[in-house]
């Protein structure tokens, strides 16, 4: 018991002197190194995710428009608050001295494995924010794109749905849509009329595009005359065929065509032009009937 007490006292006793020989002044500089930065990361990271609100917000505003939905806009600000936050919890890390390049490269691993589970749903993804950036359409642009021609009625984060017009629905991916051509027949508000009509080789052509003419002038839904186009496009078996080109309002477009077809076969047809269609012309040729007896006899024999 009394040797047991011994070591206990003994044990004390070194205890106090390794404490009393520690070197305070430098602990207290590395305490007060360590706490400085501790304060600072804590700073960085509440200024720092105040800041990734803050822009995320501002990048929203900027992409708002009126076909882009709520929940569209909603996931892109989460998204990019994300990306922002991360990075400040990065530097914050980094400023109290723990070392950010295991774990970023642990972030980098994690995000190729998952891309590579996810490469398709990224790729749509992608499209999807690079179509709203960009904008080479909005809803309600009749398009063309992988084929596939209909009005556009939804961009969504992985998908563009077209509406055809018989009235089919056509869901398209949105990363194949943005790394294919695009065809936007409706970007400038406008679409070219074009209209082809044959006449007779023997017709006045100056006549038939005075007559056709009146025909553009006439029809309300053609924007502006001066933008008319009526002139010999080529010479074809049977007839001589006219181009005639001209701008409606993108809406406007099948309409404005059918009217223009009936007015200009009614007024062709009203002055006397026939519209040409092809002809075959036949001759029959008799044969002897002597020749065509003796013939069928050799074949009997």
């Amino acid at each position: 018991m009394q040797e047991n007490t011994q070591n206990i006292v003994s044990a004390t006793e070194n205890l106090d002197f390794n404490v009393l020989n520690w070197d305070w002044n430098n602990m207290s500089d590395k305490i007060f190194t360590y706490g400085l930065q501790t304060i600072g990361a804590i700073l960085i990271m509440i200024v720092g995710f105040w800041l990734a609100e803050r822009l995320s917000k501002i990048i929203i505003i900027g992409l708002r428009r009126p076909n882009i939905s709520i929940s569209m806009l909603n996931f892109i600000k989460s998204l990019i608050s994300i990306i922002f936050k991360i990075l400040v919890l990065l530097v914050a890390l980094s400023t109290v001295g723990f070392e950010v390049t295991a774990f970023v490269a642990l972030l980098g691993g994690l995000a190729v494995g998952v891309g590579m589970a996810l490469q398709g749903s990224l790729s749509n993804l992608a499209g999807g924010i690079l179509i709203l950036l960009f904008k080479p359409f909005k809803i309600g642009d009749y398009i063309q794109s992988l084929d596939k021609k209909g009005t556009v009625t939804e961009i969504s984060v992985l998908q563009t749905v077209l509406l055809t017009p018989d009235m089919r629905t056509v869901i398209l991916p949105n990363g194949n849509v943005f790394n294919n051509p695009i065809e936007n027949y409706s970007k400038h508000g406008m679409r070219r009329v074009e209209i082809k009509i044959g006449i007779g080789y023997d017709d006045d052509f100056d006549k038939a595009k005075e007559i056709l003419l009146e025909v553009f002038k006439n029809e309300p839904l053609i924007l502006d005359e001066k933008d008319y186009v009526l002139e010999i496009d080529e010479f074809g078996d049977s007839s001589v065929n006219l181009a005639m080109y001209g701008y409606a309002r993108a809406e406007n477009y099948l309409k404005a065509k059918w009217k223009l077809n009936r007015s200009a076969k009614k007024a062709l047809d009203e002055n006397g032009f026939s519209i040409p269609f092809p002809q075959r012309d036949l001759h029959l040729v008799t044969v002897d009937n002597k020749k065509a007896q003796f013939k069928i006899n050799q074949e009997n024999n």
